[in-house]
């Protein structure tokens, strides 16, 4: 099954795919029962920020796993070599060029979720009318498929529209809304920013209380995450006690899970994942996969690979800014996952490189960053004691205990606030979950300071993100089906 509207949409399919398949094909291959409609969630391209597009033969078509809201972050640094060693696509995100794709390229980005859009809107538009299923499941799937759906939006705003801002909101250019599985319709507009958090708000707030709420599976949509995905869409709005509600709710829910929602402690789980401290620079695998049935971190996954520029096989395309590797201490064992030799040990590179472990970062419901996020929407809402507690329950997690407590001179909300974003960054560094925090943090006033290392250098030249620049433009292969929008600055 081919999927018009993805390609009306997102412009993401070879020239000549223009006969498509009905939704019914003769019949055959059609849901029509709720055990059909649970299956379809069933599928790792749902997971992933990867493009692929189905052929009419029941054959798939790799179109594009790269992403590159990753190399947008501040932590980057590169050489001239490096540079010159990465794909034109990758150099254009490190310059935050205006453009980062050509007329013929596919852009995993917008194509990957649009894609997935389709089949949730499939499940939401016509499980209800299943057969052999209680009223009960079907409402649970269909809240599955609007809160999956919820989740694939606020990606796309991430990357295509403007952070949100009360004030430019209704008329700051977004994505369309598509919420219905028609492969012919062909006419669709730019929502707007405040259209677009509006119905994500809406679809989260009521489809959440619909869902299980006891987490089976990682990899299906349950309470737990759902109300992390709500809290995350509030955060970027500013919301943020509407955001620790959720939260809330979040947790509530997790006492009722039956897998194990938490976090690894990394003071005795790196030896047995393979950390060599004889040998730091050559660890490249035992971290558990995304996939991993004990992989406690994960409580929903989407996942973004890092893969090419994590790769040890190659020297790096970008490494780390030293001020950056600064932000740990010694003893944080968090910085075992980076390394400034090859993975030989026998050439030293001029910075410090991400190693291989742990390359498929988790950006939809993740435990960590749970922690982190809950703990600062409480300390902006003055519950300074949990919200310390949430943050050195973490860092329990990743260095010996005496060292996890919070600095004796972090005291007042402001600076815990700041500690706590921080945090985040030693968590996640180089991952891209900074992205979405140097987005939602551009007009806070408590961060101004950050954008004047909101640069990256090749040694020789230095590039600049401005505030146009927090918004990919328009793919251009998707303004050649839609030549009337128009597109971002």
């Amino acid at each position: 099954m081919t999927f018009a509207a993805v390609v009306m949409l997102g412009a993401l399919a070879a020239g000549g795919c223009s006969d498509f398949l009905d939704i019914k094909p003769k019949g055959r291959d059609v849901p029509q029962t709720v055990a059909h409609y649970n299956g379809m969630f069933n599928s790792t391209n749902l997971l992933n920020f990867t493009y692929i597009r189905m052929n009419e033969t029941g054959s798939t078509s790799l179109l594009q796993t790269d992403t590159y809201w990753q190399l947008m972050c501040d932590a980057h640094i590169a050489d001239e070599t490096s540079f010159a060693a990465m794909s034109a696509r990758s150099q254009n995100a490190f310059m935050w060029a205006d453009d980062i794709f050509q007329e013929n390229e596919h852009c995993a980005e917008y194509g990957a979720m649009y894609y997935q859009i389709y089949t949730y809107n499939l499940i939401a538009n016509n499980v209800m009318d299943a057969t052999e299923g209680t009223e009960q499941e079907k409402r649970a799937l269909l809240a599955e498929a609007r809160v999956n759906r919820a989740l694939n939006y606020y990606f796309l705003a991430q990357f295509f529209g403007k952070p949100y801002n009360e004030a430019t909101a209704a008329t700051d250019l977004c994505v369309p809304l598509v919420t219905e599985a028609n492969s012919s319709e062909t006419n669709f507009t730019r929502a707007t920013v405040k259209e677009v958090y509006d119905f994500m708000i809406a679809e989260l707030e009521e489809s959440c209380p619909q869902l299980d709420r006891a987490t089976r599976h990682r990899l299906r949509m349950f309470q737990p995450a759902g109300y992390i995905i709500l809290a995350k869409v509030y955060m970027q709005m500013g919301r943020y006690g509407d955001a620790t509600t959720a939260f809330q709710k979040a947790e509530n829910a997790m006492s009722e899970s039956e897998v194990v929602l938490g976090l690894f402690d990394y003071n005795t789980t790196l030896s047995a994942w393979g950390y060599n401290p004889a040998m730091p620079f050559a660890w490249s695998g035992g971290y558990p996969t995304n996939f991993d049935v004990n992989n406690i971190e994960v409580a929903f996954l989407k996942q973004g690979s890092m893969m090419s520029y994590t790769l040890q096989l190659f020297a790096p395309n970008v490494y780390v800014k030293p001020e950056f590797m600064a932000l740990y201490e010694d003893d944080d064992h968090r910085r075992k996952f980076f390394a400034n030799k090859n993975s030989t040990g026998t050439i030293d590179y001029p910075y410090y490189r991400r190693l291989f472990v742990r390359s498929m970062p988790n950006y939809a419901a993740d435990m960590p960053e749970y922690y982190l996020l809950f703990a600062e929407c409480l300390a902006r809402t003055g519950n300074l004691t949990k919200a310390r507690e949430l943050v050195t329950t973490l860092r329990k997690h990743r260095m010996p205990v005496e060292s996890a407590e919070i600095p004796s001179g972090v005291t007042t909300a402001d600076q815990l606030i700041r500690f706590i974003v921080e945090e985040r960054h030693r968590e996640f560094m180089v991952m891209g979950h900074r992205w979405f925090d140097m987005r939602r943090l551009w007009n806070d006033p408590l961060f101004q300071d950050l954008k004047d290392g909101y640069t990256h250098t090749t040694g020789e030249r230095t590039f600049v993100l401005t505030e146009d620049r927090l918004v990919y433009r328009i793919p251009p292969r998707v303004m050649s089906f839609n030549p009337r929008w128009i597109n971002n600055n």
